[in-house]
């Protein structure tokens, strides 16, 4: 499945354009450095072989072994093509390359760099080469699909390759002289991760709210296209885009600041990939200063939670239990039972004011992960056989994400998230279920 862009990432596209350019100005021997320099970090196996004497190359310009046999690599960089002279060469590489490495040989690749694609008859060549050698698997890598190669390295392995931006040096604490400065810029600094699929979200309004904390690098966008997928399809999206940015966060520092607008399920989804194995903070949206940052002053804040409908004493026999949480509004249990009407029992999570503005201080965010762990835990404990929970949330975005990060998958049944509309029947439909395939 495709990834949809995740946004702007200044250090990715410094990387880019220096790539671009030195295809566009590298000799054909440059242009092998550069792409033995790429191949050894996808794969360290990966064997480079030069001309010797009088017996060559052996038509070889890089070796791969694989279980089922080898992979020879041939790179074409030339200042100017001429497409007889890349017929000629294919037809001749390709040939010799059968001949010296014989049944060995399972795979051959054919690796360019020209500035505005190939000739037709080389295109046409290659299907022909093809029908003569049924046997061999032949590929062709452009320099352009060498850079999504490039591109999927850790952010370390590209600035190996590429060198790091000037700016950027944050990245790589080149720039911190001291044990104190790169201690306190750890503790400082997280990865900003924006979840805008409601409304925008403003990276001015971010960094405000981040003071007097610093960003590592440019905000990465979590934006599946929920609009035009599935759930399940924008759950995947989303399941990817949260990868790549969990591994470049293995490189610096694994905290995260997160800004969401997003779906319910989405939301939950997001924290569900995050887990409560790496150090987060949720922020939420303030409607009436229209700011992401926490009040400064004092300000009363409910953090009573009241459950009920808990389970007295353990029972063996199989169940699915009902979980509502009421914190932006109460949710009645007619809702729960046209929602879940197979479910057995039914718990419920409440505030003593719901409301909109409910959510004013992390410490709210930090009782209800605790009030859902305990309520997971007695829940296993008292329904051991339990098949599946149906969690139906009303509530600020920042609590979804916390709500997701307490669903260990290989702890708890598969848990079935609803999505609310006032215009539907029942009102909470079946959007998404957590189980470990949506998990990281």
């Amino acid at each position: 499945m495709s990834v949809v862009p995740q946004g702007y990432d200044p250090v990715l596209l410094n990387h880019w354009l220096w790539y671009k350019h030195q295809c566009h100005e590298c000799s054909p021997s440059e242009f092998q450095v550069l792409f033995e320099s790429i191949i050894k970090r996808l794969d360290p196996s990966f064997m480079p072989v030069r001309p010797y004497g009088n017996v060559g190359d052996r038509k070889c310009d890089g070796l791969l072994f694989a279980q089922d046999g080898s992979v020879v690599f041939q790179v074409y960089s030339p200042d100017e093509i001429k497409q007889k002279d890349l017929i000629d060469k294919i037809d001749e590489d390709l040939a010799g390359a059968v001949q010296h490495w014989g049944d060995t040989l399972t795979r051959w690749v054919f690796v360019y760099n020209v500035r505005r694609g190939v000739p037709p008859d080389v295109a046409r060549l290659l299907l022909q080469k093809r029908a003569e050698y049924p046997w061999l698997e032949l590929d062709q890598w452009s320099s352009n699909a060498l850079w999504e190669k490039v591109k999927a390295l850790p952010l370390q392995a590209r600035a190996e390759i590429l060198g790091a931006p000037n700016g950027y040096e944050h990245l790589f604490f080149s720039h911190l002289t001291t044990d104190d400065e790169i201690r306190h810029h750890l503790d400082a600094g997280s990865f900003v991760l924006v979840q805008d699929l409601l409304a925008p979200i403003s990276l001015r309004a971010v960094s405000q709210a981040l003071a007097p904390g610093t960003p590592f690098g440019a905000p990465f966008f979590v934006r599946p296209t929920c609009g035009d997928l599935p759930w399940v399809g924008a759950a995947e999206q989303q399941r990817q885009m949260v990868k790549e940015v969990m591994e470049r966060a293995r490189d610096v520092v694994p905290r995260f600041s997160v800004f969401s607008l997003a779906p319910i399920p989405l939301a939950i989804h997001l924290g569900f990939l995050l887990s409560d194995r790496v150090e987060v903070d949720c922020y939420q949206y303030n409607r009436d200063t229209r700011t992401w940052r926490w009040p400064s002053r004092k300000m009363s804040s409910d953090t009573g939670f009241a459950v009920s409908g808990l389970p007295e004493r353990p029972t063996n026999d199989p169940a699915e239990v009902a979980i509502s949480m009421g914190l932006s509004a109460p949710i009645a249990a007619e809702d729960v039972h046209e929602a879940a009407p197979g479910a057995d029992l039914h718990i419920a999570v409440t505030v003593s004011e719901p409301g909109v503005m409910w959510l004013r201080s992390p410490k709210q965010l930090q009782e209800l992960a605790r009030v859902v762990r305990d309520l997971l835990a007695t829940v296993r404990s008292r329904v051991p056989r339990c098949r599946a929970l149906h969690v139906l949330y009303g509530g600020p975005t920042g609590g979804a994400v916390v709500l997701g990060q307490t669903i260990n998958p290989r702890m708890n049944p598969p848990v079935h998230l609803y999505q609310y509309s006032q215009q539907t029947f029942p009102r909470y439909q079946l959007a998404l279920t957590l189980t470990e395939e949506l998990a990281l």
